[in-house]
C-alpha cells in the first residue's frame, strides 16, 4: 500500500511540473477512497458477523467497540486531509461519523431484542447523537447516502416510539402516520421535509398500496412543485388507484374499525359456465408490509383462463399495528367468506387453492394447520381449509431468530408454536406443493424440508420442489420462470 502511495506521489510531482494539479488531486482522492474501502472490508464484516454478540454487551462496552472502529476511519481521513479537496473531506467526515453512530442509535432496540433488557442512552451518547440532528435540515447533505441511511433509521426508531404509545391505534396506515409526524417534527427545512415525505409516501404506495392515503397524497402533491421523485410517485399512485376500479372489491371482514378487502377477479360468465375453481392469493412481506396489488396482473391472467381469483388484504404490522396471529385469523376468515359466498361468485367450494410467497405462503399453510386463532365473528361451521396449497419460499418455523420480533409483544411471547407449521404437522385432506430455494437464508431451506418430511411420513398428499442455487425471492427474477412452470404443471395435474 505504501508503494502505491509513493508511486502516486511521484506521478504528482511530474504532473505538478506540467501544471496538471487538478488531475493530481483526483488521483490522491481516488487512492484515499480505495484505501477506505480496503480498511472498511474487515470492519463491516466484523460488525456483521458479531452483530448478536456485540449487542449483548452493556452500553459502555458496546460504545467503546464502535468508537474504536470509528477512530480507524478517522485516523486514515486525518492522515490524508491535505490530499483531499474540502468537499470530499467534509463528505467523508460526515459519512464516518453517521455510519458508526448509526450502530449507537440502534443499540437500545437491538439490545432489548437480544437480551430483553431496556436501556436508555448515556449522557455522552445522547449528546453525540444530538449533534447529528443539526445535519438533518441541510439540503446540500441530502446527497450523502450515509446521512440518509442514518436519518432513515432515526425516523424508524422515533416512529416506533409513537406507535408503541398507542397514538395511532385505531387508524389505518399507522406507520405512515407516525413517519409523517416524525418528519414534521425533526425535518423543518421545506426542501428536506418534502424529500422525506416523497420518499416515505412512495415506499408506502409501492409496498402497502393506496388504500386510505388520499389525504397524504393530496397534501404532498398540491403543496409542492413537481420534480422527478414526485412525478414518479404520482404515476405509481394513479396506476394502482385505476387498477382498483377494474375488478370487484368486497369487504370480507370488519374488525377493530378496519375493513378488510377481498379483490375478486372473475372469469367471463359467457365463456366459462358453472362453478369455477378458485385461487386465493396471500401476499408476502413478513406480516409487516405487503400490497395486494402485487398479485393483480397474475390474477387477471388466471381469470382469463376461467379461474375465480381472490387477492386478500390481511392485517399487517405497518398498517394496522398487528402481528402474524391476526393475519392467520384473517386468512381463515377469507377462506370461510369465499365458501359462504360461493354461489354469488360461481365458486366451486371443493376446488379452492390457497397460495402465497414467504409470509403469504405461511398463511396458506395456516388455514389448514392452525386450529385455534379464529375470529370471534367467524362462523366456525364453515370450513376454513382450502383443498390445495402452493407455497413459494414459505415460513415454516416461527420460533427461530428470523421471527424474533413477533415474540416481543407480551401477549404473544410464548405462542409462536401455535401458528408455526413445523410444530403443527398432522394428517390432512389438503393437497400441497412446496417450492423452496436451496440457498434461502430468509426462510431456511432445512425448515422447509423438515416440514415436508414430517408431513410426508404422515401420509399426506404433498410434493416438494427444490430450486437449485436459489435464495429467497424465487417468485420473480432469475428463477421465476422455473417456479411458474412447476406451478403450472401441478395445477394441470390436479385440476385438469
Amino acid at each position: 500500500m505504501r508503494t502505491t502511495y509513493y508511486f502516486y506521489i511521484l506521478i504528482l510531482f511530474f504532473l505538478s511540473c506540467s501544471k496538471k494539479k487538478e488531475s493530481g488531486v483526483l488521483i490522491k482522492k481516488e487512492t484515499f477512497l480505495n484505501e477506505q474501502k480496503i480498511i472498511g472490508i474487515p470492519i463491516w464484516k466484523y460488525i456483521r458477523n458479531n452483530n448478536y454478540q456485540l449487542h449483548l454487551l452493556d452500553q459502555d462496552d458496546f460504545t467503546k467497540k464502535i468508537d474504536s472502529l470509528k477512530n480507524i476511519f478517522i485516523n486514515h481521513l486525518q492522515k490524508n486531509k491535505k490530499n483531499l479537496d474540502s468537499k470530499t473531506y467534509n463528505y467523508e467526515s460526515l459519512a464516518i461519523r453517521v455510519s458508526l453512530d448509526k450502530y449507537i442509535l440502534e443499540y437500545p432496540k437491538l439490545h432489548k431484542r437480544f437480551t430483553g433488557k431496556k436501556t436508555i442512552f448515556s449522557k455522552i451518547n445522547q449528546k453525540k447523537l444530538d449533534i447529528n440532528l443539526f445535519d438533518f435540515n441541510q439540503p446540500k447533505l441530502l446527497s450523502n447516502k450515509y446521512l440518509i441511511s442514518y436519518a432513515a433509521s432515526f425516523i424508524s426508531i422515533e416512529s416506533t416510539k409513537k406507535l408503541q404509545n398507542g397514538a395511532y391505534q385505531k387508524m389505518d396506515n399507522q406507520q405512515l402516520h407516525a413517519n409523517w409526524n416524525v418528519i414534521d417534527t425533526f425535518f423543518s427545512n421545506p426542501e428536506v421535509n418534502t424529500y422525506w415525505k416523497e420518499k416515505y409516501l412512495y415506499e408506502h404506495i409501492d409496498n402497502k398500496g393506496v388504500k386510505n392515503i388520499g389525504d397524504f397524497y393530496t397534501n404532498l402533491t398540491s403543496n409542492n412543485k413537481k420534480n422527478s421523485a414526485l412525478s414518479k410517485l404520482i404515476s405509481v399512485y394513479k396506476k394502482q388507484y385505476k387498477e382498483r376500479a377494474k375488478h370487484v372489491i368486497e369487504i370480507y371482514k370488519t374488525v377493530a374499525n378496519f375493513e378488510l378487502e377481498m379483490h375478486l377477479f372473475l372469469p367471463d360468465k359467457n365463456v366459462f359456465k358453472g362453478n369455477r375453481p378458485t385461487i386465493v392469493q396471500f401476499h408476502g412481506g413478513s406480516w409487516s408490509t405487503g400490497n395486494p396489488f402485487w398479485y393483480f396482473s397474475t390474477a387477471k391472467e388466471y381469470a382469463k383462463n376461467g379461474w375465480v381469483v381472490a387477492v386478500v388484504e390481511y392485517r399487517i404490522k405497518a398498517k394496522q399495528g398487528t402481528y402474524p396471529y391476526e393475519a392467520v385469523k384473517d386468512a381463515k376468515s377469507a377462506i370461510r367468506w369465499l365458501r359462504e359466498n360461493a354461489k354469488k361468485h360461481n365458486i366451486n367450494p371443493t376446488k379452492i387453492l390457497a397460495t402465497g410467497n414467504s409470509a403469504g405462503g405461511h398463511l396458506a399453510l395456516a388455514t389448514t394447520l392452525v386450529e385455534n386463532w379464529n375470529e370471534k365473528t367467524d362462523n366456525l361451521k364453515i370450513n376454513a381449509k382450502p383443498n390445495f396449497i402452493i407455497v413459494n419460499a414459505g415460513v415454516y418455523d416461527l420460533t427461530d431468530k428470523n421471527t424474533r420480533w413477533m415474540r416481543e409483544h407480551i401477549d404473544y411471547k410464548d405462542k409462536a408454536k401455535e401458528i408455526s407449521p413445523n410444530h403443527l404437522t398432522k394428517k390432512t385432506n389438503t393437497k400441497m406443493l412446496l417450492i423452496h430455494g436451496e440457498k434461502d437464508m430468509n426462510c431456511p431451506y432445512a425448515s422447509a424440508t423438515n416440514f415436508y418430511i414430517k408431513m410426508k411420513s404422515l401420509g399426506n398428499d404433498i410434493q416438494f420442489y427444490t430450486v437449485k442455487n436459489a435464495e429467497h425471492y424465487i417468485w420473480f427474477g432469475k428463477y421465476s420462470s422455473e417456479v411458474s412452470k412447476i406451478t403450472a404443471a401441478y395445477i394441470k395435474q390436479k385440476f385438469y
